[in-house]
């Protein structure tokens, strides 16, 4: 089982900078081949695998700003004052950016760096969010595989009802 939840914690990592990898099959592979007291461990496996790569796009966003020409600072900094402007819009974005995925959670961590939201912020969010997510799919995923197993070993679904 750890090797599962090891796997899953690095498949994690790597699909959070790499689109290709899908987190979500990941988990739902892991959810299915554990025993159901695990299934918190997919859960922050998943979630820490995804926030260490996210962390690390926002804070390799957070230090490209100090690299640009000056004409594209200017401009950036009045695009920070527009977020800033709008309060705790941002928080709740990144959450539901993590939640469901619209808009997608890799730009939007991008974005969260070069626009200055605090770490703080983006790593509760953001994380909030994501253990949401994995969550909803690991426990689907895991009574879904678990009743789909039980509905082929019986044949029909006739079968499964009280007095057949």
């Amino acid at each position: 089982m750890w090797e599962i939840i090891g796997a899953l914690l690095v498949g994690c990592v790597v699909s959070g900078v790499v689109p290709l990898v899908n987190a979500e099959l990941l988990v739902v592979a892991a959810a299915v081949a554990v025993p159901p007291a695990a299934l918190p461990l997919v859960v922050a496996a998943s979630t820490v695998g995804q926030m260490i790569s996210k962390t690390l796009l926002f804070s390799l966003a957070r230090w490209a700003p100090t690299r640009l020409p000056d004409r594209a600072t200017a401009r950036l900094d009045r695009a920070v004052e527009a977020v800033r402007d709008r309060g705790g819009a941002a928080g709740s974005l990144m959450f539901v950016s993590a939640l469901v995925g619209l808009p997608p959670f890799y730009g939007l961590s991008l974005a969260a760096g070069v626009l200055g939201m605090p770490l703080a912020l983006f790593l509760a969010t953001g994380t909030a969010g994501r253990a949401v997510r994995f969550a909803a799919l690991a426990w689907a995923a895991h009574f879904l595989g678990v009743g789909t197993a039980e509905m082929m070993a019986a044949g029909t679904v006739v079968d499964l009802l009280p007095g057949h």
